[in-house]
């Protein structure tokens, strides 16, 4: 009995780990950067690379209502049944925040689980400190917390005031759409 279920599970396991390496991870790409397209978000330049389990993507360009608005260096894209994440290296942000923000995001990470089905969680790293967070996607609740750099502190305090402050000297963003 036990000899079975085990047998099972591996055919199980092996069968969605089967599923994961051929699903057509570009096919899904194109589909969601479709669906970017209708809230004007365009990526362009992107230069796409299948490595199995993984989507990479190389040199992109993101634009917003036609403004170019980041550089993308590197990034990856997880697609598994139960967890699914995208990481970015390399941001750089369009000159015209920089009035507002550092330009350079070294690091962000986004994750989706069915673990925590209502929420995405966001963290991310770069010349303007530390970014934890998450968005609730059925009251769609953006909920973010800032650890700023003393780059951050010294040359971006209007950006600053725009946000609470809390007790241990983190900023909260908080924005229902």
């Amino acid at each position: 009995m036990v000899k079975k279920t085990a047998i099972f599970f591996a055919y199980t396991f092996f069968f969605l780990l089967a599923l994961m390496y051929f699903t057509p991870k570009s096919s899904v790409y194109f589909f969601l950067e479709e669906k970017l397209k209708q809230a004007d978000v365009v990526i362009s330049s992107e230069q796409l690379e299948d490595k199995g389990l993984t989507l990479g993507i190389a040199n992109a360009d993101l634009s917003f209502k036609s403004i170019s608005s980041a550089k993308i260096d590197k990034a990856t894209i997880t697609f598994f049944a139960v967890y699914n994440s995208l990481n970015l290296n390399g941001v750089t942000l369009s000159s015209a925040a920089n009035a507002y923000v550092p330009l350079d995001i070294e690091n962000a990470k986004i994750v989706y689980s069915i673990f925590n089905p209502l929420n995405v969680k966001i963290n991310a790293v770069g010349e303007f400190g530390e970014l934890t967070g998450e968005f609730n996607v059925v009251d769609n609740a953006l909920h973010l917390k800032v650890n700023p750099s003393k780059e951050m502190i010294k040359n971006y305090q209007s950006s600053l005031k725009k946000l609470g402050k809390t007790e241990n000297g983190e900023f909260i963003y908080d924005k229902t759409f």
